[in-house]
């Protein structure tokens, strides 16, 4: 007896392999660059072997020597590209490139089983490096089109066409839905991901894909991935290239600050070698901790944080009161740091006030707010020395310094020229042309050149608020850095020498100071209505991933206690929810379990023909196994009985169409004429 070939139809290899292109498409911007010509080779050669009968791997022995050889290159690659370190990167381009070669050598069921399901943990993990609502789109597409492949070669609806195998994967999908969201609900979560990420999960931010797909806005580019614990003339203007998130903002009772007062604050620069400055290091720096008195009003808010994999949170200038669900503490300088390094988005909640003295009495740390590198910034100093005799009080001495960046023709340029040699100097005396930290590091020098303490404070300032959601948004480009000097009585006070020069950047943000094109796209031109369409489109836009973020994304402990309980769960916690998890899957199979008895038929007439054209079959040894769809019967019985394959062909075909498509009385007397004339003989 011959044997029927299993292998898959080509038309269902090539819907299996665009699904899975779909699937790798997020890894050829995620891995290195030949991980993705790799791929792209290795399907080439499959799709080429159906349009220009290409030979396959299996054709001779070196083709299969070429096909391993290459399989073993790959390794070598890999362990060349990430070395020993079982990661994210490493583990992601291994299965990536796995998926590719076994491509190239389906021969038959099986290996097309495998590749599916190898696509759906490639499905996985995508989402170790995005979340965003487009990634969920996109896997959710692959997902619909790996289960049309698996219903392709499935023989008991192989016979339906492609709008129907599609409708019937993604109703699957549907059915699945419910179940998806009672686990992502109810499942207990835990601070943290289930096991701990690689040491790579953090790295290389600025090449992998945004986090959202925003709208006429900038994604991060190298070297811009946020504030750094050291500056540069230079170093933050860099930051203005980039739209990407920084933090969230949302103030209770949309109470909030004047924009003037949006000073986000976080790392405290004390240390300066003429070029870069630099906090005190951790073992030099005193324990206590700040002495703050408050006046005015209080601000509440809710923090949502972007990972930095760094320590120092960020918090409305001066915070009060510090998070109850972080581990946090506050240096004596005031920089609000967590116990951990932030490696993935966190929230947590803030009360700060605007107006305070902060260390009126003394500071331990003064005599470190007045170190200068020797032999450096003469013409400042000196500078400095004149306008110091000519003062009578450090504020008047303030006051001259100011005036001289407002008066003395300073411009407030997004892309200062480059500067050499001593930039204090090139820069107050020569180019006259800076960014914040230009200003803030000339500043500081002149407070310390004329014996009053200074130090620099790096941040953010201002942000855009959504009129849908009311959420403040802080990107990198509103990166900011300002100057305080410490005074005798009042403490530390904040000089933000910028607003001498540029007070639009302080009071509308510099979101208004941005190039047209950065603003509204080009093509829009003038025409206000059109902008207004399209700043409605964005900030609307804006407002769903902001949703998506807060209760998708960043759905964790907190998050899940805070909807329980407006859920109605009195007390949430992950007994509480593992029972009622527990009655779901009950109802949920108890539903199942009904809705199969009551849909199914055991007195389906069609059901009863078919059995008797499964028995005069039997009568001649070709028996149907319990695992054999009909598609597969029918053609083992057509080898074996070569001279009524029209017949078994016709009767199989009628019983798909009654059981799969359409239920008719002619289709029923068809079927029954046809299998009382079917009278097999060998």
């Amino acid at each position: 007896m011959k044997t029927v070939d299993l292998s898959p139809p080509q038309a269902t290899i090539n819907a299996l392999i665009l699904a899975l292109s779909i699937a790798a498409i997020p890894h050829i911007i995620y891995q290195p660059i030949w991980v993705g010509m790799m791929f792209v080779v290795m399907i080439s050669w499959r799709l080429l072997h159906h349009w220009k009968d290409w030979p396959l791997p299996t054709a001779s022995r070196w083709l299969k020597v070429l096909h391993n050889g290459t399989a073993l290159l790959t390794i070598v690659m890999l362990f060349a590209q990430f070395g020993l370190t079982i990661g994210r990167d490493a583990g992601a381009a291994l299965l990536t490139m796995m998926l590719a070669f076994k491509v190239v050598e389906i021969r038959s069921l099986r290996d097309y089983y495998l590749s599916c399901f190898l696509g759906f943990f490639v499905v996985i993990t995508n989402f170790f490096y995005s979340q965003s609502v487009f990634m969920v789109v996109l896997m959710l597409i692959v997902v619909i089109g790996l289960g049309y492949c698996l219903l392709s070669v499935n023989s008991q609806v192989s016979a339906l066409n492609i709008k129907q195998r599609l409708w019937l994967s993604s109703k699957m999908v549907l059915q699945a839905t419910p179940m998806m969201l009672f686990l992502f609900v109810l499942f207990p979560r835990i601070s943290g991901p289930i096991w701990g990420l690689p040491q790579d999960a953090n790295a290389n931010k600025s090449a992998q894909m945004t986090e959202q797909l925003t709208l006429g806005e900038l994604p991060p580019s190298q070297g811009t991935t946020g504030i750094n614990d050291q500056i540069q003339m230079g170093k933050i203007s860099q930051l203005i290239q980039s739209d990407a998130i920084a933090f969230r903002v949302k103030f209770t009772d949309n109470v909030k600050p004047a924009p003037s007062e949006l000073y986000w604050r976080g790392p405290v620069l004390w240390k300066t070698n003429g070029t870069v400055w630099s906090p005190i290091a951790e073992k030099n720096i005193d324990s206590s901790k700040p002495n703050i008195q408050v006046s005015g009003d209080a601000y509440n808010y809710q923090m949502t944080l972007e990972p930095h994999n760094k320590k120092w949170l960020f918090a409305l200038d001066f915070p009060t009161q510090l998070p109850t669900s972080l581990s946090t503490d506050i240096k004596t300088d005031g920089q609000l740091n967590s116990t951990k390094a932030i490696k993935q988005r966190i929230q947590y909640s803030l009360i700060s006030s605007t107006s305070y003295t902060f260390n009126a009495s003394s500071d331990p740390n003064l005599h470190a707010a007045l170190q200068l590198p020797e032999n450096k910034h003469t013409k400042t100093r000196a500078l400095a020395h004149e306008w110091q005799q000519q003062s009578a009080t450090p504020q008047q001495y303030i006051d001259t310094v100011l005036a001289f960046f407002t008066n003395d023709g300073f411009v407030y340029s997004l892309s200062p020229p480059a500067l050499r040699g001593d930039t204090v100097d090139q820069f107050l005396f020569t180019t006259k042309e800076g960014f914040c930290e230009h200003y803030a590091a000339s500043f500081t020098v002149l407070m310390r050149a004329a014996g009053i303490p200074a130090r620099i404070v790096t941040g953010y300032q201002g942000g855009d608020i959504n009129p849908v959601d009311n959420i403040l948004t802080v990107r990198q480009r509103d990166a900011h850095a300002w100057s305080e000097v410490w005074l005798p009585g009042q403490g530390w006070v904040r000089i933000d020498p910028t607003a001498a020069v540029s007070h639009q950047r302080i009071e509308q943000g510099i979101g208004q100071l941005l190039p047209p094109g950065r603003q509204s796209p080009a093509m829009l031109g003038n025409h206000s209505q059109l902008v207004a369409a399209w700043n409605s489109l964005k900030n609307n836009w804006n407002a769903f991933n902001t949703a998506w973020d807060m209760w998708v994304v960043s759905f964790g402990p907190e998050r899940q206690l805070e909807l329980l309980s407006k859920l109605g769960m009195n007390n949430p916690n992950w007994k509480k929810m593992i029972v009622v998890l527990t009655i779901l899957f009950v109802l949920t199979g108890l539903i199942m379990t009904l809705s199969i008895w009551f849909k199914r038929s055991p007195n389906d007439p069609a059901v009863a023909l078919y059995q008797q054209f499964c028995m005069k079959l039997a009568r001649l040894g070709i028996t149907k196994a319990d695992y054999e769809g009909t598609q597969d019967f029918a053609q083992r019985a057509q080898m074996v009985l070569p001279n009524y394959q029209q017949q078994i062909d016709s009767i199989t075909n009628l019983f798909t169409t009654w059981r799969y498509r359409q239920q008719d009385d002619q289709t029923l007397a068809s079927l029954r004429e046809e299998v009382k004339a079917f009278n097999p003989k060998h």
